[in-house]
């Protein structure tokens, strides 16, 4: 790691602590965001260690620039440790800000709904695809477009989305000349693409009479 990713540690450990506050100390201008990066880092290899730096960030920060990538940490982190209903509203509230601040945007219009769908949370079907509905003119790139389509397969069983989503992980390249690797849906969606090819037989439906 070179001397300018202090702040973007994969591990966590007393040594790695103790360097990273020396060094947060020394930081004026930028310290919410290295607090913010840090804790993004950690949200899957040390979720306990994320969420105090989240607090650590709301309890000092000098502003709410990074306030939506703070709540997106916090999220991922309450996920990684299975506590589903709060990293869903954790997503709600990042939605909620992006809604007041549409500069600042995460993929969570999209994390979402697929949590919901791939979790079976089924109070938060309709929410879920009015999420969806409200943000499809930002698809991008294949996963984006996996993602959405998956998740209205999932929740509404339907073949017809299952199988636009089976065809948006068969791509393998993005289309953007400089990023051909970018977006492309990777292995850890196999058990979701199992199920989606299941629910993708029943499309074309067979016809009645």
């Amino acid at each position: 790691m070179s001397s300018d990713d202090w702040y973007r540690n994969k591990d966590w450990n007393e040594s790695i602590e103790e360097n990273f506050y020396s060094k947060l100390k020394r930081a004026r201008s930028q310290r919410d965001q290295y607090l913010v990066i840090q804790a993004l880092t950690l949200t899957e290899r040390h979720p306990e260690i994320s969420l105090r730096l989240v607090d650590e960030y709301f309890e000092s920060r000098k502003d709410q620039y990074d306030d939506v990538r703070a709540l997106l940490a916090k999220a991922d982190a309450l996920i990684a440790l299975d506590n589903l209903e709060k990293g869903i509203s954790a997503y709600q509230e990042i939605l909620e800000r992006e809604r007041d601040f549409p500069n600042h945007q995460t993929g969570v219009y999209l994390d979402y709904p697929y949590l919901v769908a791939t979790k079976k949370i089924e109070n938060e079907y309709a929410n879920a695809l009015n999420v969806l509905n409200e943000h499809i003119d930002r698809l991008t790139f294949p996963l984006d477009y996996y993602k959405w389509h998956a998740s209205k397969a999932l929740i509404n069983n339907d073949g017809s989305e299952a199988k636009k989503a089976l065809d948006a992980a068969e791509v393998k390249k993005s289309g953007f000349s400089f990023h051909q690797n970018v977006g492309l849906v990777g292995k850890e969606h196999e058990r979701t693409i199992k199920r989606l090819c299941k629910i993708s037989k029943t499309w074309p439906p067979t016809p009645s009479g």
